[in-house]
């Protein structure tokens, strides 16, 4: 049954993505879209991202110029997006936070309104998913001291431990009594790192009784057609 109403779902969104958009909206609405596109894609780059910006930060200014963020902007024939990557090597995430932090985030743009976004959250084993503060994660001085601390604690030569600031996608995730390390994402090294002593334990490799990922489903065309990415 769960193979039915998975290939149902399937086949439901291939047709919504490909070539059922027609069916979705009559030719007046998309040449509408695609008149919208083109009036907010003359404002020009700067200006699109900087209505973006304002909808994912309260100091969009910085965010713009933050070297740790790479910012892109895409267009097709019905929207237009703007994605916001956090690019550090490592990543830092204190002990009890109320924050959801991302790790990327795509605002959609019309003129100088933003009409919608997605968001790629950092997952975290100890969250409630209650979370009221959603925000694009930021490295900032402090989160750097703290991850030279771990970094001296995690003193380590040792293939298996050991972690340096350039050491990309890492996460450190600060407990009570320990760091929990995170090495990778899609399979990732896990150990926990004893904040007094540096003793390392409960180390996880995945790869060690590693099975093959299952194939990836196929392509869909996103909805309004290929993105094209607007470079100046």
């Amino acid at each position: 049954m769960k193979l039915v109403y998975s290939v149902f779902i399937f086949n439901l969104l291939t047709n919504i993505m490909t070539g059922q958009l027609g069916k979705m909206h009559s030719e007046e609405d998309l040449k509408k879209f695609k008149e919208q596109v083109d009036q907010t894609i003359a404002l020009g780059r700067d200006a699109i991202i900087a209505t973006a910006s304002k909808a994912v930060s309260d100091d969009p200014k910085s965010l713009i110029k933050d070297e740790n963020l790479h910012v892109s902007v895409y267009y097709n024939e019905m929207r237009v997006k703007v994605i916001f990557m956090e690019r550090s090597p490592i990543i830092y995430l204190s002990y009890l936070s109320d924050s959801e932090f991302y790790l990327k985030i795509g605002v959609f743009v019309y003129l100088d309104k933003v009409t919608g976004l997605e968001a790629s959250s950092i997952p975290d084993e100890y969250s409630t998913g209650f979370s009221l503060n959603r925000y694009i994660y930021r490295a900032t001085k402090e989160k750097e001291i703290a991850i030279d601390k771990v970094l001296a604690l995690n003193n380590t030569n040792d293939d298996m431990y050991h972690i340096n600031k350039n050491s990309i996608n890492t996460i450190i995730r600060e407990r009570e009594s320990f760091y929990a390390i995170q090495i990778g994402h899609s399979y990732p090294i896990t150990y926990k790192l004893d904040k007094k002593s540096g003793k390392i334990y409960d180390y996880k490799d995945p790869y060690a009784d590693f099975y093959p990922s299952p194939a990836s489903p196929p392509y869909m065309i996103p909805y309004g057609g290929e993105w094209v990415e607007m470079k100046e």
